[in-house]
């Protein structure tokens, strides 16, 4: 049974000494895990590799795999994938958090206030705001980073005064309320690129 039941992405590592290899994952009854590339792209068979998944709910893990059995159709070649060991989780998704000192303004009870998003994840956002709300409040605002921009409604869960040398305002920890099946993934595909960002280099 493969733990990467919601996995979409991956990434096949040190093909040749050449750049990762972008793969589809996807999984069937019979098949069991399968990672899809372009054709072109010549996978060893039956010869350890490592290969970075980017599942929705474990996070970034890196696996010890085992490809066989290609099958071509069209322009891509899938293969079947055995995972064989598990050499380095990050984190569950839901728990990556990326930084941004990004400024929006915050509709809150029909006002708008200038405020600065410091971090986000794929569940909720850290807003600092000199906005006065209570836990359980609503908080609205476009977020300007995905295409197109998305409305997110987050609901306050813990404030707390936030002192700067700019000035003094408040923190809110919120967590995203009403999200659509749209607008959710392109928050996830948004928050897992940036993180993306910080853990490529590492190869």
């Amino acid at each position: 049974m493969t733990p990467f039941l919601n996995c979409k992405k991956a990434e096949i590592l040190d093909i040749n000494g050449s750049d990762p290899v972008q793969a589809t994952v996807t999984t069937g009854s019979s098949s069991g895990l399968l990672v899809i590339v372009p054709r072109e792209i010549k996978c060893p068979l039956r010869t350890p590799l490592d290969i970075r998944f980017y599942d929705p709910v474990q996070g970034i893990v890196r696996c010890r795999c085992r490809l066989t059995h290609p099958a071509i159709s069209g322009n891509m070649c899938a293969y079947r994938c055995k995972v064989l060991e598990q050499v380095f989780q990050l984190q569950r998704r839901e728990d990556i958090k990326v930084a941004q000192a990004l400024r929006v303004d915050v509709d809150y009870e029909g006002v708008l206030f200038p405020s600065t998003i410091l971090n986000l994840s794929a569940g909720g956002v850290y807003l600092v705001s000199g906005l006065t709300a209570a836990i359980g409040d609503r908080l609205t605002f476009s977020f300007p980073k995905t295409d197109p921009p998305i409305l997110l409604h987050a609901e306050v869960l813990r404030a707390e005064l936030h002192v700067s040398k700019e000035r003094n305002a408040y923190g809110y920890g919120c967590r995203f309320v009403d999200l659509g099946v749209g607008q959710e993934n392109q928050l996830r595909r948004y928050v897992f690129q940036e993180e993306r960002k910080l853990y490529l280099p590492d190869g």
